[in-house]
């Protein structure tokens, strides 16, 4: 799930604060599970996926199930301040500290690139407000023993002139909520968090404020869309959640915590199941050395990526951001890969950082291709985005975003395709990721050629 996944997080914490956990009409429990589904739209395609969410106490375990042998289990552990990341098809693990109250800024995760040092010194922007106007419609329907309410949101994101990345966003949610005795809560009456937010250049921020209105009272989702639209009221992302399965029976409690003969991975090339440099010597990639008959090596981490015959897989590495400007390469990424199965060829992710490890991990998983891509430029036009923001036109402004990609055959050291796809959006996730789109219809295109 995206950036616009998480800024659907943000908005929703900023609507609900926390969870409500207020019992209804049955015993007190800490246990809780629950499968939904997630329907969404990218590439213009729709996508659906199925989740399981888990609480126990102060631990959460969700489950997400992504095929191919990629299959990963989250848990977050309130009470140690830490989440896991579990494969469960190398049998390995990670451990993550959780953000503390001191942190003035999240460190980037996995294939994130940070922002450049500023040059300038840091100076205060404007106001970045935040309403929320929550309504009770008064309906209420019997949904798995609970009766639950109906209830409608607004949040309205807006800035004042002189704020350093001017944003005026509208979101509205539409869902069906109950109250859970469930008292998992990670963030403690912390507001939400917005470090989303590019930071401008000069090292300039604006302040956040939080407003909410309405007598509409929220809890759990058992059914809720979302949509966010831009300045002109176009719908820019929509997505729905619906709860399948409900169920308050007692969870083991070792379901929430490292399974029992699994270790710990040392990066996330490891965790992925991609061999590590150690691993490679002697695999046979462009550029690695031979291994010493002498020197014992860990053997290499098998993945179950079997794949049916006449089946074409790309390997998808993560795309390098060298526009400067802080956007989430895994979201563009995963638009990528969404938009490269649609076509009827396989996508699976790549996380290897130097070209041997690719180039092993791809041979791993069973990849015909490996596609490389960087974000080549991400600036703001001058007409549709500085006059339309001086003016009060133009919205989020426009951004041109501009992609650079290479696709090679696994195996070779020249590219099958080099090329480049741009795009001119408002705002600078839009244009990214029309500009990822037209990469994929590229790509799929010079595959589709080559097997004709």
């Amino acid at each position: 799930m995206a950036r616009s996944f998480r800024l659907f997080t943000i908005i929703a914490l900023s609507i609900i604060g926390t969870v409500s956990v207020t019992a209804q009409t049955r015993p007190a429990t800490s246990d809780f599970k629950v499968k939904y589904r997630v329907t969404y739209v990218a590439g213009g395609q729709p996508h659906s996926s199925e989740s399981v969410t888990m609480i126990k106490g102060a631990r959460e375990r969700s489950e997400n199930r992504m095929g191919q042998g990629f299959d990963m289990t989250n848990i977050t552990q309130c009470d140690l301040k830490r989440t896991i990341q579990i494969n469960d098809s190398v049998r390995k693990y990670s451990i993550t500290p959780m953000e503390t109250d001191s942190s003035t800024s999240p460190s980037p995760g996995p294939g994130t690139t940070p922002a450049p040092a500023s040059a300038t010194p840091s100076r205060t922007g404007g106001t970045v407000t935040y309403v929320t106007s929550s309504i009770d419609t008064g309906e209420r329907r019997e949904m798995f023993g609970f009766t639950a309410r109906h209830v409608k949101s607004v949040t309205t994101i807006q800035s004042s002139p002189d704020a350093c990345n001017p944003v005026n966003q509208r979101t509205e949610i539409d869902g069906w909520y109950i109250d859970l005795n469930v008292a998992f809560d990670c963030n403690q009456g912390r507001p939400p968090s917005v470090s989303y937010r590019p930071r401008a250049a000069g090292g300039c921020r604006d302040q956040t404020k939080f407003r909410r209105e309405g007598n509409g009272k929220l809890g759990y989702p058992l059914i809720e869309t979302m949509r966010m639209m831009d300045a002109s009221g176009q719908i820019t992302f929509s997505t729905t959640k619906e709860v399948l399965e409900l169920s308050r029976e007692t969870l083991d409690i070792a379901l929430f915590d490292v399974p029992a003969g699994y270790t710990q991975a040392m990066s996330q090339q490891e965790l992925y199941g991609a061999p590590s440099a150690t691993d490679m010597m002697g695999v046979g990639t462009t550029g690695s050395m031979p291994s010493n008959p002498a020197t014992p090596t860990r053997p290499s981490v098998a993945v179950n990526t079997a794949k049916q015959a006449g089946v074409i897989r790309v390997g998808v590495v993560q795309i390098n951001n060298k526009a400067g400007k802080p956007i989430s390469q895994e979201v563009l990424r995963q638009r990528l890969i969404g938009n490269i199965q649609t076509a009827g060829i396989e996508a699976v992710p790549l996380n290897g950082i130097s070209p041997g490890e690719v180039e092993a991990e791809a041979k791993a998983k069973q990849c015909d291709y490996i596609l490389y891509t960087d974000l080549a430029a991400l600036k703001m036009s001058k007409l549709g985005g500085l006059f339309g923001s001086v003016t009060g036109t133009g919205g989020i402004g426009k951004t041109e975003a501009k992609m650079e990609f290479k696709l090679f055959a696994v195996g070779e050291t020249s590219p099958r395709l080099q090329s480049t796809s741009s795009a001119k959006e408002e705002g600078d996730d839009n244009s990214a990721g029309t500009a990822v789109d037209t990469e994929a219809r590229t790509v799929v295109a010079e595959i589709k050629k080559r097997r004709g």
